[in-house]
C-alpha cells in the first residue's frame, strides 16, 4: 500500500470521528512532510518498507534541520512531530497495514520541562486596565472596544476557557440566569462552563450596553458572535492574540507571556493554590483526566513555597509569611 493513500485513508478516519479540522490538518502537513523526506532520503513509498530506523531517522533529523525561518526546531516541537508519527504507525498496526510491529522500540525524544512563569494578581490588573487605552477614532466604538476587551480578558481569566472556545461563543451560548457559557470543547463536546458574579459583570456589560454599537444596531440572533471586531466581523483567533500583543506592549509585562493561554494557567494555578478540588478544576478546564490538570498545580509556586514555610524542620515558634529579604542579588 502506498504511503500517501494510507495517509489519506488515516485522515478520512480522523474526519468520520469528529476530530477537528486544525487536529486533521496538523496530521496532514506533519505526515506529508515525513513522507516527502522518506521518499527523498531512502526512497520508500511502501508502507511495508517502514522500519524502525526510519522512525528514529526522522528523529534526528527534524533536531539538525532549520525550519525556513532558518531556526531549529524546539524539543517540545519534535516532540510533538514524533507524536504524530507513532499515531499514524499506530493506526497501521491495528489495521494491519504493515506485517511487524515497527512502534514498540521507539522512544519520543525527552523534553526539558521549562519553568513558565504565571501572571500574577498586579499582571491581570495592568492588563485590565491596558483596556482603557483601547483607541478608535468614534467615541463610541472606541467605548465599544474598551468594554469588550475587558469582557474578553475577564473571561478568560475567570473561566479558563480556550482561544478558539471563546471565538466560537454565540449569543444563545451565554445564559446570563444562570451565569454559565455553553463552550464548545476539543473532541466536538459540548460543556456548560459557569462564570463567577465578578466575571459575568463585564460580559453582561458589554452584550447590554456596547456590541450593539460594533453590531452597526439591527435585530440580534442566537446565533450571532459574541465577540465582534470594530467592522462588526466576528472576532478571530488572530484577532484576540493581536489584541494581547497590544496588551503586552502597554502594560510593560516583561519575562512573561502574555496571552490567552496564560489567562488559563493563571486560573488554574490560583484556584489549586486556593484549594479548589482538582477535579472541579478538570471539568473547568474541560480536561479528560486529572494528568493535565496536575500539571498546573506544579506551576502554583506561591502554594509550594507557604506549604513550606509552614512545615520547614528550622521554623521555630508560629508560623509567618511577612519575612522580606530583598529582590535581588545583583547590581544590573
Amino acid at each position: 500500500m502506498k504511503i500517501t493513500d494510507a495517509v489519506q485513508e488515516f485522515l478520512e478516519l480522523h474526519e468520520l470521528d469528529n476530530c477537528s479540522v486544525k487536529t486533521i490538518r496538523t496530521y496532514e502537513q506533519r505526515l506529508r512532510y515525513f513522507y516527502t523526506w522518506l521518499l527523498e532520503a531512502h526512497g520508500i513509498d511502501e508502507v511495508e518498507e517502514l522500519k524502525l530506523e526510519h522512525l528514529r531517522g526522522w528523529m534526528a533529523y527534524l533536531k539538525k534541520t532549520p525550519t525556513y525561518r532558518g531556526r531549529l526546531l524546539s524539543d517540545e516541537s519534535i516532540y510533538s512531530y514524533g507524536q504524530s508519527l507513532l499515531a499514524f504507525c499506530h493506526w497501521l498496526e491495528r489495521e494491519e497495514k504493515i506485517e511487524r510491529a515497527i512502534t514498540p522500540r521507539f522512544k519520543l525524544p525527552r523534553v526539558e520541562k521549562k519553568f513558565v512563569p504565571t501572571y500574577s494578581r498586579e499582571d491581570v490588573e495592568k492588563l485590565l486596565a491596558a483596556c482603557e487605552e483601547s483607541y478608535h477614532k468614534d467615541q463610541k466604538i472606541q467605548k465599544a472596544l474598551v468594554a469588550r476587551n475587558k469582557a474578553i480578558v475577564t473571561l478568560f481569566v475567570d473561566t479558563g476557557i480556550r482561544l478558539n472556545e471563546l471565538v466560537s461563543l454565540r449569543l444563545g451560548d451565554v445564559d446570563k440566569v444562570s451565569r454559565v457559557i455553553l463552550v464548545h470543547r476539543k473532541g466536538n463536546k459540548w460543556q456548560q462552563v459557569p462564570v463567577s458574579s465578578d466575571g459575568f459583570k463585564p460580559l453582561h456589560h458589554y452584550l447590554s450596553s456596547h456590541r450593539s454599537v460594533l453590531a452597526g444596531g439591527g435585530p440580534s440572533r442566537k446565533d450571532d458572535p459574541v465577540f465582534l471586531a470594530d467592522d462588526g466581523c466576528p472576532l478571530t483567533m488572530w484577532g484576540v492574540s493581536a489584541l494581547f500583543k497590544r496588551l503586552k506592549k502597554r502594560t510593560g509585562i516583561d519575562g512573561k507571556r502574555v496571552s490567552a493561554h496564560q489567562c488559563r494557567r493563571y486560573m488554574a494555578t490560583t484556584q489549586l493554590a486556593m484549594g479548589r478540588s482538582p477535579l472541579d478544576v478538570q471539568r473547568q478546564l474541560g480536561h479528560t483526566s486529572l494528568k493535565m490538570t496536575n500539571h498546573y498545580a506544579s506551576l502554583s509556586i506561591q502554594h509550594l513555597r507557604k506549604s513550606h514555610e509552614k512545615y520547614s524542620p528550622l521554623r521555630e515558634g508560629d508560623w509567618r509569611d511577612d519575612v522580606v529579604f530583598g529582590s535581588g542579588y545583583w547590581d544590573e
